[in-house]
């Protein structure tokens, strides 16, 4: 082989060295380009074990930081910025005593990108500060008690599960004591019991709720009743309802009366058929306490069965409609009229227009 074979080959492996250099050269030198760039970051605020302190607000959302560095530290910033930062109380910045405290964002994100080692500065952040208010918590049980409708009877015991429930209440332990017993509320609605039988088992699930008593000690120390929240949130009342209701036979006939639109009516003259303008053998039901109330009313006196008509029963001259309203007591219904199962009888009618 001649000495200009070996000269070309060697002049080709420096060419391939040297640029292969200078290509590695210049990506190192890009990735340590310095820029800026903006980037938004999610914080979640860590107590150092769970339910000792309350933090608000816990997570603050988009805040704006800007920062300088090399491409490459830039780009591993941005990936950590991206992803919802957990800020321990007592590090970064956010000091671990109870009360209000200013938090510099910016300050914050130097101690965070410093923990990352990465040589990245920041030189703004949006908002600058955020006002953070840690409160010490003490975990303390509090006795569940079923709460029914007054107008609700039961027979046998009425349980409720769990029997006690455990809330975070912010302040000092020793002034905590001064609440005494803690109680919460399993409160059951009327409409939680509407459409279930009486004499069966019944489960209910509902809220605990801080009842209003206690709501105003712990407004009386400072405390929101608003921010408790019982752990568990709910609670299982299991009970049998017992039929409150009884019937009562109207001994009085009950009169009939005519509604509908008023400048309608007063151009038409309404007579009730004679053998339909009282109704009798009227049976209400409803709860006993308001059904003993109507018996001292005179036998039920002030009860009245209303036929609504329209404007095209008036043209028509209709001949017979049924009742659609009663003047009842709430919770009241009418069982029968006349020994028949309803509570819309049909009345005769007379409509003649007014001869005026």
């Amino acid at each position: 082989m001649s000495d200009r074979s070996v000269s070309s080959r060697e002049r080709i492996v420096t060419i391939l060295t040297v640029t292969l250099v200078t290509v590695l050269i210049w990506m190192w030198a890009a990735g340590e380009t310095r820029r800026n760039e903006r980037e938004f970051a999610s914080l979640s605020f860590v107590p150092p074990t769970e339910g000792s302190l309350r933090i608000t607000p816990s997570e603050i959302a988009n805040v704006e930081f800007e920062i300088r560095g090399p491409q490459r530290a830039i780009a591993k910033a941005k990936d950590r910025f991206r992803t919802l930062i957990e800020i321990p109380v007592g590090g970064f910045g956010l000091p671990a005593t109870p009360g209000e405290h200013q938090i510099q964002m910016q300050g914050l994100a130097e101690a965070l990108v410093s923990e990352w080692r990465l040589p990245v500065t920041v030189l703004s952040a949006d908002p600058p500060s955020v006002t953070v208010m840690i409160e010490s918590l003490s975990r303390r049980n509090a006795r569940v008690a079923a709460v029914l409708p007054d107008s609700v009877r039961t027979i046998g015991n009425t349980e409720v599960s769990p029997a006690s429930a455990v809330i975070e209440l912010p302040g000092d332990p020793a002034q905590l004591e001064g609440l005494g017993e803690l109680v919460l509320n399993a409160q059951i609605n009327q409409s939680d019991l509407e459409g279930r039988l009486p004499g069966a088992l019944h489960r209910v699930q509902v809220p605990l709720q801080v009842p209003p008593e206690l709501a105003q000690r712990l407004e009386s120390m400072g405390i929101d009743p608003g921010t408790i929240r019982p752990d568990p949130l709910n609670a299982q009342v299991t009970l049998t309802l017992d039929s409150n209701d009884i019937e009562f036979s109207l001994p009085n006939p009950v009169p009939v009366q005519i509604a509908g639109p008023p400048t309608a009516l007063e151009d038409w003259v309404v007579t009730i058929d004679p053998g339909s303008a009282f109704l009798r053998n009227v049976v209400l039901r409803g709860p006993k306490d308001v059904i003993r109330q109507l018996e001292q009313r005179q036998g039920g006196l002030g009860v009245i069965a209303f036929v609504h008509l329209t404007s095209d029963d008036l043209l028509t001259r209709a001949e017979e409609k049924p009742v659609t309203l009663w003047s009842l007591p709430e919770g009241v219904k009418v069982t029968s009229v006349e020994n028949d199962a309803t509570s819309s009888p049909r009345v005769k009618l007379v409509i003649k227009e007014r001869q005026d």
